[in-house]
């Protein structure tokens, strides 16, 4: 059975060689190689995650600069986000909070 094995793999490598060739590099492209079509495609995911994140970042910054720009010039805002946003009062008040 082996004998008649080698020979056939020959016969049928020799007659697909370019079929084998073509599927080995398709193999290699797509999925193999470090710049494969699905590290590329995930790349891509990745860099649009990020300029999302970017963006966002972008507008929080945008905000904190227009925050601080209040805060320096009003001193009422920094009484507002410190009873609003961490709970102070002052000495002779009494504060009810929603649950």
């Amino acid at each position: 059975m082996e004998n008649g094995f080698l020979p056939a793999l020959k016969a049928f490598i020799g007659r697909h060689k370019y079929i084998i060739v073509l599927v080995l590099f398709l193999i290699v492209i797509l999925v193999a190689d470090d710049n494969s079509l699905v590290r590329r495609l995930a790349q891509k995911r990745e860099i649009r995650a990020l300029q999302e994140e970017l963006r966002e970042t972008a507008e929080r910054k945008r905000q904190d600069e227009i925050l601080l720009q209040d805060l320096s010039n009003d001193s009422l805002i920094i009484d507002h986000i410190a009873r609003e946003r961490y709970g102070m009062r002052r000495e002779d008040e009494d504060v009810f909070m929603e649950r």
